[in-house]
């Protein structure tokens, strides 16, 4: 009776539509989604919601993480138009400071049935992504990222493995999750960003891998800082350096300790920033990159010296800005496009705050050159930033043409 009213349209309940799909994936040894069986629309609202969560089972994890994935690739305006929420912020640090080590649970019969070559299989698809963002941003290509996330991984972390395979496998899920949540931050879908991250968080707790918990915590210190929360970012920021004071490499807590001197420099507190600055240095100082894991390859002596660079920008002291950037861009790798661009345009920024706005226009005009296609909402930020810093000067020839370039590569200015 229930089979013929489902024909009809007449739609289960979100659980029972979880559980037919289980049960036809059992039955088949493949893993239907809600989508094959034709009830994603059973999928409520609230899905959206339980994504901020942290705790949970996996099973809860890659529910939420199905439930979110799909509206992300649907386009969902509910999803995309969605807000952070900053307690969920304050909630997640509490409950990672405080976790403890979880037994994983071994299912005999679950599906599909994933070993290391997954794991690694994993890994080498979030570097592949993760090396275009950096080229092109995160919009280039994100969907097929998205897609391959909630065909391949999500559905595994219910499947059958060993435990040293799931504890790999968690990992990397929750390395690919912090790309997807990057990917979405980079792109200004705020909302979207934070709650992958969340649940990057959960996964990389149950792997036990403390660092990188402590990674995706700088990252949404990162983001909080970004929306002006710089508060809750420093706070952010330090349970990373906490929660893995006894169990990170040197470059990881350099990387912490960077992200605590944006926050306070976002405040205006120069002190503060000066010593957490002198701190992520320190660190970086006693790095070896043999121990660090590969995830961080990426923060290297340019990328801290751009996190520098930007802290000097955001206190307006232009002659240490200067000094930061020089070293940010002459030791930066030329794939780091993203970088480079974001780079160029904290230059410009100070060479306004030195009364030079001509020197600032010629910069952004390269850094633009240098950006070409990148689809990356955080550096159309920069340039509307630089724009509003350079209104007092609209008469000078170079920011004109400057402003000019910008109207008809950029527009409509608005989001």
């Amino acid at each position: 009776m229930d089979v013929k009213r489902w024909l009809d349209g007449v739609k289960p309940r979100p659980a029972t539509a979880r559980f037919i799909a289980e049960a036809l994936s059992k039955k088949a040894g493949t893993t239907f989604t809600l989508d094959d069986i034709g009830f994603a629309s059973v999928v409520t609202p609230e899905t959206l919601e339980r994504s901020l969560a942290h705790g949970g089972g996996i099973s809860d994890v890659g529910s939420r993480l199905l439930g979110l994935t799909r509206r992300d690739l649907a386009d969902d305006p509910v999803a995309l138009q969605s807000v952070v929420v900053p307690d969920a912020w304050n909630e997640s640090l509490i409950a990672w400071l405080l976790s403890r080590p979880e037994p994983l649970s071994m299912r005999e019969h679950a599906r599909p049935s994933v070993g290391i070559w997954d794991v690694q299989t994993i890994r080498a698809t979030t570097e592949l992504f993760a090396n275009m963002g950096f080229q092109f941003g995160g919009g280039h290509a994100r969907s097929a990222l998205v897609q391959y996330y909630n065909r391949e991984v999500v559905p595994m972390l219910d499947g059958k493995f060993e435990e040293s395979v799931g504890r790999a496998l968690y990992a990397a899920a929750a390395e690919i999750t912090e790309l997807v949540a990057w990917t979405a931050y980079d792109l200004g879908r705020h909302g979207l960003a934070q709650r992958y991250f969340l649940q990057g968080l959960r996964l990389a707790q149950v792997s036990g891998d403390r660092m990188l918990g402590g990674l995706i915590l700088a990252d949404m210190s990162h983001q909080a800082n970004y929306l002006g929360r710089y508060d809750q970012a420093i706070q952010l920021a330090r349970a990373a350096q906490e929660g893995c004071r006894n169990a990170s490499t040197a470059t990881p807590m350099a990387l912490f300790f960077a992200m605590e001197a944006r926050a306070h420099a976002g405040n205006g507190d120069e002190t503060s920033c000066a010593r957490a600055l002198l701190e992520a240095e320190k660190w970086f100082a006693q790095r070896n990159v043999d121990d660090d894991p590969s995830w961080v390859g990426y923060f290297d002596a340019a990328e801290l010296a751009s996190e520098g660079a930007h802290c000097y920008r955001d206190l307006q002291r232009p002659s240490q800005a200067m000094e930061f950037v020089g070293q940010a861009v002459g030791l930066c790798d030329p794939m780091y496009v993203r970088t480079l661009a974001f780079d160029r345009l904290v230059q410009a920024a100070s060479y306004v705050h030195m009364g030079e706005p001509s020197q600032a226009a010629a910069v952004a005009l390269e850094a633009i050159d240098l950006a070409g296609p990148l689809k990356s909402e955080r550096y159309l930020r920069y340039i509307r930033d630089l724009q509003a810093d350079l209104d007092a000067y609209a008469s000078d020839d170079q920011v004109a043409e400057f402003n000019a370039v910008v109207a008809r590569k950029y527009s409509p200015r608005s989001d």
